[in-house]
């Protein structure tokens, strides 16, 4: 049966998000992870995990940060106590996370998410030699490559909705810039886009102590594709909910569950779209066999 995962900033949205279909719950580690959501500790993680398992949902902690030598080794021993502690996953990027999974014998917990570098069934079969628990397909492919690598590799998977990282940079863009025109600090600043010199579609854009990020100017959705990508052997889907309001969220998840389980949604999708017609819901590269 295909997990249903979706990123939660809290335990009460957790509890929501679980009444609307998902099958686990993501948390993000503080300084460990290249997201905006609101982070935890590796102790408030650890005292959450217990909870959410008791309303039975599974948990997965957002660990997909590329760490520096001097950084690597602290991460691979919270991980090690997050995994200990009941972990049903960890969502990982660096490989050096890998190396310690498969020295003390986790590899299975492990969940392979690249962001937009896993784009080929060669790629894919390699690390499914490892036995990770799922490997996360990029979801700037078209429909057609995406249905190819998980029909020839086992345990793949998709973020299906949301806003999707499209880059990641070291540098603090955004305090450079707020310096430059004397605007002061966009550290850690919700609601800001970038717009591009040749197009005008804004890009959500959040800069904290560790990197900026630049995200899709579309939230991805995959209402049609979803069984599709099921089919052809997809055992992983998750939900972003960074950005987003609670109850776009719940409906999305709603209608995923009830496609998932061969149901009728309660809404349907046109409805939903919409319901939600201030989001820029777009296929993304689905279709899309060119640069946007």
């Amino acid at each position: 049966m295909a997990i249903l995962a979706v990123t939660c900033e809290n335990l009460k949205s957790a509890e929501a998000f679980h009444a609307c279909g998902a099958d686990e719950a993501v948390f993000a580690l503080k300084d460990a992870c290249f997201s905006p959501l609101a982070a935890f500790s590796c102790e408030e993680i650890r005292e959450f995990i217990p909870k959410v398992h008791s309303s039975g949902m599974r948990v997965s902690v957002l660990m997909n940060a590329l760490f520096h030598e001097e950084a690597i080794q602290n991460a691979a021993e919270m991980m090690k106590e997050l995994v200990h502690s009941g972990a049903d996953g960890i969502i990982f990027a660096d490989t050096g996370l890998m190396l310690t999974a498969l020295k003390e014998g986790f590899s299975d917990r492990m969940i392979y998410q690249p962001e937009t570098m896993m784009t080929s069934s060669y790629d894919a079969s390699v690390w499914s030699s490892t036995g990770v628990q799922a490997l996360m397909i990029s979801t700037l492919l078209t429909e057609e490559e995406i249905l190819k690598i998980a029909a020839s590799n086992e345990n793949t998977g998709m973020n299906i909705h949301g806003w999707q990282l499209m880059s990641v940079s070291a540098r603090p863009l955004l305090s450079a810039y707020g310096a430059m025109t004397s605007l002061g600090s966009f550290r850690n600043k919700k609601g800001l886009t970038l717009v591009e010199a040749k197009r005008n579609e804004h890009m959500p854009v959040y800069e904290n102590e560790q990197v900026t990020m630049v995200f899709s100017d579309y939230v991805l959705e995959s209402f049609e594709e979803i069984l599709r990508f099921e089919k052809a052997g997809m055992k992983r889907f998750s939900v972003d909910s960074w950005n987003l309001d609670l109850s776009s969220v719940e409906d999305a998840l709603k209608i995923y569950r009830a496609l998932l389980d061969e149901k009728q949604p309660s809404m349907s999708i046109e409805e939903y779209r919409a319901e939600y017609s201030a989001l820029p819901l777009d296929k993304g590269y689905y279709e899309n066999k060119t640069v946007r």
